[in-house]
């Protein structure tokens, strides 16, 4: 009796394993999820920063139960003013500058650890390249105020750290800070409150 008990035992072990593994199964493979960025583009230069914001959206795929690969495209929905002190034949005069994202798009590797069975912290590495808008104003004394707008692109190596919690077998809240572009002294960062869909 005691050898039909343990044999039970082990083959009930067995079938909650395997239970346990075709749940994880099904929460693998693919993700979307949609956000809010609140973006922070910054100048070594000095100046204050401008930080406007952006919908972003997340395609994904889980490689493995740890690493992710993720398509990213996001536009911008609000602008906002940064200030520095630009240089002109007649001196240093004050300028303020309406930076607005226009779109970016990135692809990224997503390594990651389920510290509980709903809690997951993740790491992100990849290339980002971002379309800014831009207005600057300047008062010159002689000239009155001057006005320039211009595009900018940027592209670089991308970096980021966050948190998701599932809330149901498939739907789940996250968190992340991202340092999308450094380049040339500018750095354009963003924290993203978001929500996400396993399929």
């Amino acid at each position: 009796m005691k050898m039909i008990a343990i044999a039970a035992a082990s083959a009930l072990l067995l079938l909650g394993t395997a239970h346990a593994q075709q749940a994880r199964s099904a929460l693998s493979g693919g993700y979307v999820e949609l956000g809010y960025t609140q973006l922070k583009i910054s100048d070594d230069q000095g100046g204050s920063d401008a930080k406007p914001g952006a919908l972003r959206g997340i395609a994904g795929y889980n490689l493995h139960p740890n690493i992710a690969v993720e398509g990213m495209l996001a536009f911008g929905v609000r602008d906002d003013e940064a200030t520095e002190t630009v240089a002109t034949a007649v001196g240093p005069v004050p300028a303020t500058a309406e930076i607005k994202l226009k779109n970016a798009i990135g692809l990224y590797v997503k390594p990651k650890f389920n510290v509980t069975d709903a809690f997951e912290v993740f790491g992100r590495v990849g290339y980002t390249r971002a379309k800014f808008e831009g207005t600057a104003r300047a008062t010159v004394p002689g000239l009155g105020t001057v006005s320039v707008s211009e595009d900018d692109s940027e592209s670089g190596a991308s970096v980021g750290f966050g948190a998701s919690y599932r809330f149901t077998p498939n739907a789940y809240v996250g968190l992340d800070y991202m340092r999308y572009i450094k380049k040339d002294g500018v750095k354009t960062d963003g924290l993203t409150l978001g929500v996400g869909y396993r399929f």
